[in-house]
């Protein structure tokens, strides 16, 4: 453009000669343009066709995952369990340094996330000490009964075969609450609340809470209990089954405490302090290689 620039003298008798430059400029520019225009046009044709290639994957995928997402099931929570076996009795500690004893052949679990869910299920006989944290709420659900507490020493006895669920408190203070979350009773210091699953009924009394939760110590003391009572409470600390012969048998009354005693001997003794007679059957060994529950039988003279 400078060459043809200086070439030019600005004068009436060039203006064929500036015209024809000026023309040979815009078939210039015209012909750049088209040049540029087509590699565009040739950049987005092929551009077009790789994002089609690659949206049509990526659709499926935004779709798949949607849906897995939409109709996925929720994230079930994990929990942890502890189960004492029949027979035996466990000592346990929870996240928040509470503790606890399991009675023969009862489970509790709990909520992996325990420092967000204070909460624990049971099924069986459990004494618990439960840490106070501020005003963070603890929480032990059976079938049939809640127990709310903030720090206390309470037990609860909710075993599956048996007719009641009962709740004792030792120190402190317990809401109990029913399924639908209503109230139930307020318990303090050696106190009881019994529900009788087939009546429906709540009777709450003043007891010694000790003799109910010695158990947790190796102790079995009975104040004023039926022989009904006593061999349903030996079975399941010892594995066995007893049976009791007679209405009368089974309401006799009994005051005794035992402390670790093998169950020949506390037949022993029951003998001694009252007129009752026992067998004890040994063991059957089934097909399996496997052995039945000892028997015990039992019936007044």
């Amino acid at each position: 453009m400078e060459v043809e620039w200086n070439e030019t003298k600005p004068t009436e008798d060039n203006k064929e000669r500036l015209a024809g430059i000026l023309n040979r400029l815009h078939d210039h520019i015209n012909s750049t343009g088209k040049i540029k225009e087509t590699v565009f046009q040739s950049f987005y044709n092929v551009f077009s066709k790789i994002a089609v290639v690659l949206l049509i994957p990526a659709l499926i995928t935004v779709g798949v995952l949607s849906y897995f997402s939409i109709n996925s099931p929720k994230k079930v929570e994990s929990w942890a369990e502890i189960h004492s076996p029949i027979g035996s009795r466990v000592k346990f500690q929870l996240p928040d340094g509470t503790q606890g004893w399991l009675n023969s052949g009862s489970t509790i679990k709990y909520p992996v996330n325990f420092a967000q869910n204070r909460k624990v299920e049971m099924s069986g006989e459990a004494w618990f000490d439960v840490v106070h944290i501020n005003s963070d709420g603890f929480r032990v659900l059976t079938p049939y009964l809640d127990v709310k507490v903030l720090g206390t020493q309470f037990n609860v006895n909710a075993y599956d075969d048996d007719i009641t669920t009962g709740v004792i408190l030792e120190r402190g203070k317990v809401i109990v609450l029913g399924k639908d979350e209503s109230v139930k009773g307020e318990l303090d210091p050696n106190q009881q609340l019994i529900y009788n699953k087939s009546t429906k009924k709540l009777v709450k009394s003043c007891i010694d809470a000790k003799s109910y939760t010695s158990w947790k110590e190796g102790l079995l003391i009975f104040k004023n209990a039926t022989m009904a009572e006593i061999a349903k409470r030996l079975e399941r600390r010892y594995n066995v089954e007893i049976i009791l012969h007679g209405d009368a048998l089974k309401a006799s009354i009994f005051r005794a405490s035992f402390q670790d005693e093998n169950l020949e001997d506390i037949c022993k003794m029951l003998s001694t302090v009252a007129p009752i007679q026992y067998k004890i059957h040994k063991r059957l060994q089934q097909p399996d290689s496997t052995f039945l529950k000892k028997k015990i039988e039992m019936w007044l003279n």
